[in-house]
């Protein structure tokens, strides 16, 4: 049997299994309002937008996938994240959701200016963290507690990317669109990478960015 005909099978097979499974496809996207730390001193603040697209299905063993993608660009640090996340729906209840699975984070258009020397570096790497989200439904009404985390350490970078707020659902015939709004912390540490110069007197090797978001999810 020839690789074409492996892999037609396996398209045939793949695209059977989706069609009599329960397929979700959900569109996000939300504004943020970082603030942002270097070295322990605090900088400017900015903002950015993020957006995000997810499939799930009920396929046995073939895990759900979201990809995400925002950017932060300010004076003394500077990142673009692309997410893509494989997870599970570990739990489903009325009042409780919760996924877990692995991140895997492609860091592009890095900069890192340290603030003595003025000396600027790079840190683009492809890093990963291990996810998870949970819902947790205030019985009686449409409002959802919501949290996420993507803990890492991992090619010199220890990286934390933590989300968690609230979210309002309106339900739109068999698609739902959610309001939601929160606060969403990013940190990156790296003794190689964020270290002042020795003779300065800037304090410990990481950037952080944190503040507020809003934005809206489409499931349909």
């Amino acid at each position: 049997m020839g690789l074409k005909t492996v892999a037609a099978l396996a398209a045939v097979i793949s695209t059977s299994a989706f069609a009599e499974s329960s397929l979700t496809t959900k569109l996000g996207a939300e504004m943020w309002w970082p603030s942002t730390e270097v070295n322990e001193a605090k900088r400017d603040s900015t903002t950015t937008p993020t957006v995000y697209a997810a499939i799930e299905h009920d396929v046995k063993y073939v895990p759900d996938a979201r990809i995400r993608y925002g950017s932060v660009d300010a004076d003394y640090m500077a990142f673009d994240k692309l997410d893509v996340t494989l997870y599970y729906r570990i739990l489903e209840h009325d009042l409780m959701h919760f996924d877990a699975g692995i991140t895997v984070s492609d860091l592009g258009n890095t900069k890192y200016v340290e603030a003595v020397t003025g000396e600027q570096r790079t840190f683009d790497e492809t890093i990963w963290a291990w996810y998870g989200y949970a819902e947790l439904t205030v019985p009686n009404t449409n409002f959802d507690i919501i949290g996420e985390m993507n803990f890492g350490n991992n090619s010199g970078i220890k990286s934390t990317d933590l989300m968690a707020g609230m979210q309002y659902r309106l339900p739109l015939g068999s698609n739902t669109l959610a309001i939601r709004g929160g606060y969403r912390v990013i940190d990156l540490e790296s003794k190689d990478i964020f270290t002042a110069d020795e003779a300065s007197d800037l304090g410990k090797p990481f950037i952080f960015a944190n503040g507020f978001f809003l934005g809206a999810e489409f499931a349909f």
